[in-house]
């Protein structure tokens, strides 16, 4: 199946907005021109998690709608491998930096940073971060990886979703989107669970499911979708594009201005909106193709989960050691090029080995059995060797 380069741009571009969402959190520079003006695009931090969620739906998809799909173990051991092996690897170094550098004072590296790394090295603490089971505290070493707990359970389930999105229409699968996101909000309301708290609760997981149900949904009708911008003319695409981009920009504002029980799923389906337009018009629209094809581009969509897994680590290590003696434009950048660096290291040195370990042990599971013939093969193994 060819590789869709484009979206991992796409997803290159989201992760570099999460490290500029960081660096902005802390020292806010510029605050009216990034709060109030299209420009929120690039320190959309929440944004980027909801297009990374689509995303890994649409990618995920692909296979089961070609009928290419592995057996569920080989499926299981390529997810853990590409996400959880490169976590794990980021987690010891974010345990490490944070053994080392704890040991100062708020006074010493500021509010914002001095609420991270302040935590503690129980055993429980790091079984939590090992297992990815529970509730627990994500600000501990590696704030960013609350999204990857959610991107693992449901990784762990998605063969489930994908029977609801081949064997079901586009409304009833929608319905599906929207009643799981009310359920999980209204536990908010009542409190049954603490969903809020870590953003790692399974309530948490419930919400965030839909996005890659919409995801899969995305790939499933892409044709149509493709057509149908295809067709449009470019006064339409110019406005739809310009509609996504206020979206994606100003969805979360209600919530930012105005607290409502729901607002929160009324802000990530305006979110939702534009992401699948952004994906449908890189998939169809060859100056964007052109665009998001650019050598720099391309090269952060290949490390673009590093960035993610590294630059808050790069960001802390920074605040707790020279950020205090520089100007905060000296640190940003230093922050942004480390964090490339770090990302660059952790792809060759970490990602790809994973990739391949993932291909690797997965094959012994969808390979034949030992001593039968291939001109004998059951049933049940031919149909699982045309899978691969």
């Amino acid at each position: 199946m060819k590789r869709l380069a484009q979206l991992d741009s796409i997803r290159g571009l989201a992760s570099l907005s999460v490290v500029l969402h960081h660096l902005w959190q802390s020292a806010p520079v510029l605050p009216a021109v990034f709060y109030y003006s299209p420009a929120r695009i690039f320190i959309g931090g929440h944004q980027a998690v909801i297009l990374f969620f689509i995303l890994s739906g649409f990618v995920l998809a692909l296979p089961f709608l070609s009928g290419k799909t592995a057996p569920y173990s080989a499926y299981i051991i390529k997810r853990i491998c590409r996400i959880y092996l490169p976590y794990l690897a980021a987690l010891i170094l974010a345990v490490i930096a944070a053994s080392l550098l704890h040991n100062k004072s708020e006074s010493q590296v500021g509010s914002f940073f001095y609420f991270f790394w302040q935590s503690g090295f129980s055993l429980r603490l790091i079984a939590e971060h090992l297992t990815l089971l529970t509730n627990f505290n994500t600000n501990a070493y590696n704030t960013v990886i609350w999204s990857l707990l959610h991107e693992m359970r449901i990784s762990l389930i998605f063969p489930l979703l994908m029977l609801l999105v081949l064997r079901r229409g586009l409304v009833f699968n929608l319905l599906i989107c929207l009643l799981l996101n009310m359920a999980s909000t209204a536990n908010d309301i009542f409190g049954l669970e603490s969903s809020r708290g870590f953003h790692t609760s399974y309530m948490d997981t419930v919400y965030y499911t839909p996005f890659f149900i919409i995801g899969a949904l995305l790939a499933k009708h892409r044709a149509e979708l493709m057509s149908l911008c295809r067709r449009a003319g470019q006064l339409y695409k110019a406005a739809g594009l310009a509609a996504a981009i206020l979206l994606y920009a100003y969805s979360r504002l209600l919530s930012d201005k105005i607290h409502l029980p729901f607002n929160r799923v009324i802000d990530d389906y305006g979110i939702t909106l534009a992401v699948a337009f952004f994906i449908i018009l890189a998939l169809t629209s060859a100056q964007l193709i052109k665009l998001l094809s650019l050598n720099f581009i391309s090269f952060l969509g290949k490390i673009s989960y590093s960035l993610y897994l590294y630059h808050f680590i790069v960001f802390l290590t920074l605040a707790y050691t020279i950020q205090p003696y520089i100007p905060y434009w000296l640190f940003g950048l230093l922050t942004l090029a480390l964090s490339i660096l770090a990302a660059t290291a952790s792809y060759y040195g970490v990602e790809k080995p994973a990739m391949a370990l993932g291909r690797h042990l997965s094959s012994y599971v969808t390979r034949p059995r030992a001593g039968r013939s291939a001109l004998h093969k059951a049933p049940e193994a031919e149909a699982v060797t045309q899978q691969i």
